[in-house]
């Protein structure tokens, strides 16, 4: 089963209709591209590095997938004592990862994602549980945070980009701009595209 199908009916144009609307609240151009760090700000969510909770180095090499033995992990939202939502996240990822990986965290907090544990899984305090569907929302508002369909419309047209330039002005691997073509049908819509 694809994730797609766990998303209910309706949640990928209101997720574009979520993304639009943060660009506009925030005083930004449907074609401004939108910084995930500027986005957790506007919505009060302090984003900070694993650095700052006293990991030594080999314990961030470990933990940010640089040894063999680590799978590379990217980020986790925690809530603080002040039931603040927080996002730690891997700051030796790429700053395209980086984009992608927080605007996947701050998609399961506007979409006020429950931590859900099956029964029989014991998990620390600060690792989330989500089931499928949760994920396919977060991973589709995610990506449309970063890359909303109106702005690659606007790219690939108005704007001339090729997948290439679109990546470099958004901060965004040419796999999530791909992505975002393929799921949201715009390569049905824009006859040529450049690679």
């Amino acid at each position: 089963m694809s994730k797609k199908s766990y998303l209910k009916r309706g949640f990928k144009a209101e997720a574009e209709r979520i993304s639009n609307n943060f660009r506009k609240d925030i005083g930004l151009d449907i074609h401004d591209h939108l910084c995930a760090f500027k986005l957790a700000n506007f919505l009060n969510i302090e984003v900070i590095s694993p650095e700052i909770l006293g990991i030594d180095d080999k314990g961030l090499d470990v933990l940010m997938g640089n040894t063999k033995k680590s799978s590379g992990w990217s980020a986790l939202t925690m809530t603080n004592s002040s039931d603040k939502k927080i996002i730690i996240h891997n700051t030796r990822a790429s700053d395209a990862r980086q984009q992608s990986d927080l605007m996947h965290e701050l998609a399961h907090i506007i979409c006020k994602h429950e931590i859900i544990v099956p029964d029989g899984i014991v998990l620390p305090s600060y690792m989330r549980y989500y089931d499928k569907s949760q994920e396919a929302q977060a991973e589709y508002l995610g990506a449309a945070l970063q890359l909303p369909r109106e702005c690659l419309v606007w790219a690939l047209t108005t704007g001339n980009m090729s997948k290439r330039e679109i990546s470099t002005n958004y901060s965004a691997s040419l796999q999530m701009v791909n992505f975002r073509i393929n799921a949201t049908g715009i390569s049905k819509q824009v006859k040529y595209i450049r690679t």
